[in-house]
């Protein structure tokens, strides 16, 4: 392409280049104006019905008709390129304006009272923006905000983009919205919402909510971290901003604002007061409480902040908000009625009266709450009591206190019906710090079906899910922020405070996912298939899977042909990532002797190879035999390797899983049974990440509670030394005849 003219458009001098398109400022003899020429990679071309998507989605742009839009002029394909001509935007991005710091409040407000309309046209039309962000918020020269690049993202979208082999996704990843991260192609005007919450609240404290090192940490986040306080960021703000925000960026479409003009409007209230009532005058009189205004029903309920929190806020709103609040006019209820009612009945003189308004509030609030000296002499002297009784209290020696240890909640919730967020702790756990074994802070396992985490000294016990579905493969995601699961056919993940879960990707065509793993480091995913097919591809793809998978999806994300997948000719049934780098432990039931036996193979995939190089292989031939039951139920229940090339084992004895528990060292192959606790029985091994402590599951041969156990790793030749059980509630392992899938999380 000659870069000194595309098509009839002279080009003066490149504005940007990024991985979707290269922008340059043209010039156009016809109409002797400056324009904007976006020319697209040849690559889009590989398409054969390219042109006629190029040429729809650009029309559908054009079609795009609004004073904040910015327009579209021309079309067309130079050498084998198309392009896009735009009006030339000589006031620069919403970027450019970010690096010199956060944008006032009010001039946010302006910037989305002009933006709304526009994108509630375009999604009236069914057109979803898909990539709303700084770089596609552009000015004139008259400092007017436009929205650019509509329906591009789409276009990408349309032609394959997504699936090139560099792994990009469409969209941005710090303001992508949950339903976009997770491919869902039947996304609407509502993502653009969430995506403008993101930008709202980079105005105004400068940084992104949700930041990572990678796109896989970011996107992450998005789906399950609440939205971080603003105030905190930016302590000018008032209050009732963080509500608008998190009704903007909630994880549900159904939970945002519905459309962008009420989004904009609910910031113009926080701002300006003008889509609240007017405030009315409050009375204050001997028996008479001091009258609230009833916010507008267009407004959130809790955009704005309350009389008692209007007394802390009304000093740092009124260095930063422009001008005072003006309302329109409107129909009063029945409640400012009495209002006007009582305050007329009011024997001050006209001049006299209290006005509504921000600086007068805060001495009436004063002077209705003062209390006299022996007030407060009176309150001191109640909390110096009140905590008294709370510290003999926690150290047992009042006759209605509980010893140390012994837990406030003994049952696990019987009804379904029980709320996710419900929290149980013991006395004491409740006021100790959080304790950190072998570099783990935090305890995830299964009970009931159900998602439970804990601190390991047992505090803060929570349920993170309630659907009593099956689940398997527990483990902690790489941030720490969320637990990652399969259940069926689906990979899922539940926030660690959000509590909410999320579907990564269901993939069609089996009934259920073998195994899944993903290593220490964070960076691999091992996914067992079919029986005998194992996926091995980056950590970061596995968010860039759809909602509904093939297994041919799961392919394209494999940076190795030969992984995609690697076929076993036995039975996959779990797999664990080695803390050696690339070397993945598989255990695989295979036919020995007519009979079905387990068994551990250690792989190095670090080559792209078609036959990896066999580590080490762990039959019956070398230790399994020793096991106890292993010939009458050759069956591994459970695997854990640790950086030191230390395999744990359970052999099962019971229908229940638990059995003998067998150290085997790679180094030397040699093996020993383990019995911290007598010689049987244990389930549910379990490294903590540094190798340094085991953790695990016990029930007496004879049967009876199940309780969760730790023991350091150089007191396992010392029976019955230094174990100590987690302290839980005693009634909610009871039922836990499933594995509890202990999974450790690393301290962050």
């Amino acid at each position: 392409m000659d870069l000194q003219r595309i098509g009839r458009y002279d080009i003066k001098s490149l504005i940007g280049q990024g991985g979707m398109s290269t922008v340059y400022l043209g010039y156009d003899p016809r109409s002797q104006r400056e324009v904007a020429i976006k020319v697209l990679p040849p690559y889009y071309l590989h398409s054969t019905k390219f042109r006629e998507r190029f040429e729809r989605e650009a029309l559908m742009i054009a079609l795009l008709e609004h004073p904040a839009i910015v327009p579209v002029y021309d079309m067309g394909e130079e050498e084998g390129q198309p392009y896009i001509v735009m009006r030339y935007m000589s006031g620069g991005s919403l970027s450019d304006k970010l690096k010199k710091g956060p944008i006032p409040l009010r001039e946010c407000m302006e910037m989305y009272l002009r933006l709304a309309p526009a994108l509630d046209t375009a999604h009236a039309r069914g057109v979803t923006h898909r990539d709303v962000k700084p770089d596609n918020l552009l000015f004139d020269k008259y400092d007017n905000v436009f929205l650019s690049d509509f329906g591009l993202a789409r276009l990408r979208e349309t032609i394959g983009f997504a699936n090139i082999s560099d792994g990009s996704i469409m969209g941005t990843p710090a303001y992508m919205s949950p339903e976009q991260i997770q491919g869902d192609r039947s996304i609407d005007g509502r993502s653009d919402i969430y995506s403008l919450g993101i930008v709202l609240y980079q105005m105004l404290c400068g940084s992104v909510p949700f930041a990572g090192t990678t796109a896989a940490s970011v996107m992450m986040m998005h789906l399950v971290n609440p939205v971080p306080s603003i105030i905190d960021a930016n302590k000018s703000l008032p209050l009732g901003i963080q509500s608008v925000l998190d009704k903007a960026m909630a994880k549900k479409p159904e939970d945002r604002f519905q459309s962008a003009g009420e989004f904009a409007r609910a910031i113009q209230a926080v701002t300006t007061g003008v889509q609240r009532k007017p405030s009315a005058k409050p009375a204050i009189t001997p028996n008479r409480q001091p009258v609230r205004a009833i916010p507008s029903i267009e407004t959130p309920a809790d955009t704005g902040p309350t009389p008692a929190d209007h007394a802390a806020a009304v000093t740092s709103r009124s260095n930063h908000q422009i001008g005072q609040p003006s309302a329109p006019s409107r129909v009063p209820s029945k409640e400012h009625e009495r209002a006007d009612v009582t305050l007329k009945a009011e024997k001050y003189p006209q001049s006299d009266r209290p006005v509504a308004t921000p600086s007068r509030s805060v001495p009436l609030l004063k002077q209705r709450y003062l209390l006299p000296v022996w007030g407060w002499l009176v309150s001191a002297m109640v909390l110096v009591i009140l905590s008294l009784l709370v510290i003999l209290w926690t150290q047992g020696i009042l006759p209605f206190s509980s010893s140390p240890g012994s837990p406030v909640n003994s049952g696990i919730p019987e009804s379904n019906n029980t709320p996710i967020s419900q929290t149980m702790a013991t006395s004491t756990a409740a006021v100790q710090s959080a304790l950190i074994l072998g570099q783990a802070d935090k305890l995830a396992f299964i009970s009931s079906s159900d998602i439970w985490v804990s601190n390991l000294n047992g505090s803060q016990l929570t349920r993170l899910t309630n659907d009593r579905n099956t689940k398997s493969n527990l483990q902690w995601t790489p941030d720490g922020q969320s637990v990652i699961y399969t259940s069926g056919n689906c990979i899922n993940l539940v926030g660690l405070l959000t509590q909410q879960v999320n579907t990564v990707s269901c993939i069609n065509g089996i009934s259920s996912i073998n195994a899944f793993n993903i290593s220490p480091d964070g960076q691999q995913v091992a996914l067992g298939l079919d029986d005998t097919d194992l996926y091995l591809f980056p950590y970061t793809q596995l968010f860039t899977l759809h909602a509904e998978s093939r297994l041919a999806d799961v392919s394209s994300r494999a940076q190795c042909s030969y992984f995609a997948p690697y076929h076993t000719t036995d039975t996959i049934k779990a797999v664990s990532w080695s803390p050696v780098k690339d070397q993945l432990a598989i255990l695989l039931s295979n036919q020995v002797d007519g009979s079905l036996r387990d068994q551990v193979s250690i792989y190095d995939f670090s080559q792209c190879a078609a036959s990896p190089r066999l580590v080490q292989e762990i039959s019956s031939s070398y230790f399994l035999f020793n096991l106890r039951g292993y010939f009458e139920r050759p069956e591994i229940s459970a695997l854990s390797l640790n950086k030191n090339g230390q395999f744990l084992f359970n052999s099962p004895l019971t229908s229940t899983g638990f059995g003998n528990l067998q150290l085997y060292d790679l180094d030397n192959g040699q093996s020993e049974a383990l019995a911290p606790n007598g010689s049987c029985c244990y389930r549910d091994v379990s490294w903590s990440p540094d190798g340094s402590y085991l953790f695990y599951s016990y029930q007496p041969e004879a049967g009876g509670a199940i309780s969760l156990f730790y023991v350091p790793s150089s007191a396992l030749s010392r029976p019955g030394q230094a174990v100590a059980a987690l302290s839980l509630p005693p009634d909610l392992l009871a039922a836990s005849q499933a594995a509890l899938q202990p999974a450790l999380r690393t301290v962050h």
